[in-house]
């Protein structure tokens, strides 16, 4: 069986995929997000016709406004280098597109990284494109509206259909009546509000276990109008390690379209709530120089909250039973803490994992077991990354207990400890949490031995 680290490289190649086999006549998506948008261009190379079912009516979703369905669209996103990867596979030339339309690539040299207000080594891999979420899903729907065979449909999913040990259809309310619509393949991606769990236990499905991590983050997002003349970075982020003395859990500021900054503050607990727009400027003015220079400007509109209560990982892959003919991707799997930045990138990289699952010659009458033990792998990466300082934080974290645990979280302090001074090795530990590398690279004796002794770091 191939490691974690090969399937992780495989999921993540930027290679257009070719030669796809119809191999349904209708799938639906259930859910119209950047999950359900990437998971409908996948299906549109497998199926006849793709229908896409989504509350949002369409003007809705092309206004580039923040819908109902997604009351976060008006914090701070970032779509980092792995995630873009893969839109960019599925839809060649999007990156460009969104730059036109406004989006900011943010090229390495124009980024900025600290970690307890202590300014990290630059990295060439340190690049994002910069945009708010509904420009982002307005470009994806336009792309997603043109592929042939693919529908919209306006209503609300109430339960699925199950015949034969497999999923067979959608009900929904649409216009005040109920509709069953026949399907041959479901995908759900709607979002971490899914009833999904109930949807299976109505049919006689067991409900997935859910890993769960508390995060109670309050996260906290507003736009400020961005000097023509700043030549400075365009995009920055500011961590804090669990113990450092900070009222905050973390920061990031980014250009977006418009010439407008949007600026992000994010703290834990009550101590989040209540955060007005002097108290968020004044703020960012005692943060590093690109928060002070984003404030600057004018404020637009008001300041945003949020609420992300905990970290969840709905186990799929874990299930004894499952109905055929039905996967499921995005926040419906896994949510994480957005101070991390992974939950559109890991959506995308689940695309990835639906592609090689119908390209496979894989029984679709019997439970997508591959599929799901793919999006595993990448579930666990994003989970490993953004659960490890909550988990510390919060005195959850697990102590290692065999030797070879201890051995690998000893090489695993060394080469977090020497990217503050290696380039190199910076550039491989931001890989990880740019989702185009498994954690498990760290552990590379050749990365590990140049932690312990090329740069003098010894372990404590």
């Amino acid at each position: 069986m191939d490691s974690p680290i090969t399937i992780f490289d495989r999921l993540g190649t930027g290679s257009t995929p070719v030669g796809a086999k119809v191999r349904l006549r209708t799938a639906h998506v259930l859910g119209g997000g950047v999950a359900g948008l990437l998971a409908a261009r996948v299906l549109s190379d497998h199926a006849e016709q793709v229908v896409v079912v989504e509350p949002d009516r369409r003007e809705s979703l092309l206004s580039g406004a923040v819908r109902s369905g997604a009351p976060q669209g008006s914090q701070v996103h970032l779509l980092l280098p792995g995630g873009r990867r893969q839109v960019e596979r599925f839809f060649p030339g999007f990156v460009e597109e969104a730059v036109a339309a406004g989006a900011v690539l943010c090229e390495a040299r124009r980024t900025v990284a600290y970690l307890d207000d202590a300014e990290q080594l630059p990295t060439p891999n340190a690049e994002f494109l910069a945009s708010s979420r509904p420009l982002l899903e307005s470009l994806l729907w336009r792309r997603v509206l043109a592929l042939p065979g693919l529908s919209l449909v306006h209503g609300r999913v109430t339960s699925l259909g199950f015949a034969h040990e497999a999923v067979n259809a959608v009900h929904l309310a649409r216009d005040g009546h109920r509709t069953e619509m026949a399907s041959d393949f479901v995908v759900d991606a709607t979002g971490r509000a899914s009833r999904i769990p109930d949807w299976l236990h109505r049919g006689g499905w067991p409900r997935p276990e859910t890993d769960r991590l508390a995060a109670d983050v309050r996260y906290f997002s507003a736009r400020f109008s961005r000097s023509s003349t700043w030549d400075g970075p365009l995009c920055g982020i500011a961590r804090y390690t669990p113990g450092f003395p900070t009222d905050i859990a973390g920061a990031a500021v980014n250009a977006v379209e418009a010439g407008q900054w949007a600026v992000m503050l994010a703290r834990y607990g009550a101590g989040g709530d209540g955060l007005t727009a002097d108290a968020l400027t004044a703020r960012c003015r005692e943060l590093p120089p690109v928060f002070a220079e984003a404030v600057r400007g004018e404020l637009i509109g008001e300041v945003v909250p949020h609420r992300h209560p905990h970290s969840r990982w709905r186990r799929f892959d874990a299930l004894e039973r499952l109905p055929a003919r039905l996967a499921v991707v995005g926040d419906a799997v896994a949510s994480f803490n957005p101070v991390y930045g992974q939950g559109m990138s890991s959506a995308a990289l689940h695309a990835s994992c639906l592609s090689e699952f119908l390209r496979s010659d894989t029984d679709l009458d019997a439970a997508a077991r591959s599929f799901f033990d793919l999006q595993g792998v990448v579930t666990e990466a994003a989970w490993r990354t953004s659960t490890a300082a909550d988990a510390v934080r919060l005195g959850v974290a697990g102590s290692a207990r065999t030797e070879a645990e201890q051995r690998q979280a000893r090489a695993m302090r060394l080469v977090h400890r020497a990217a503050a001074q290696d380039v190199e090795i910076a550039t491989a530990v931001r890989a990880v949490g740019f989702m185009t590398a498994h954690p498990a690279t760290l552990l590379s004796p050749e990365l590990v031995a140049r932690a312990a002794n090329g740069n003098g770091v010894e372990d404590r």
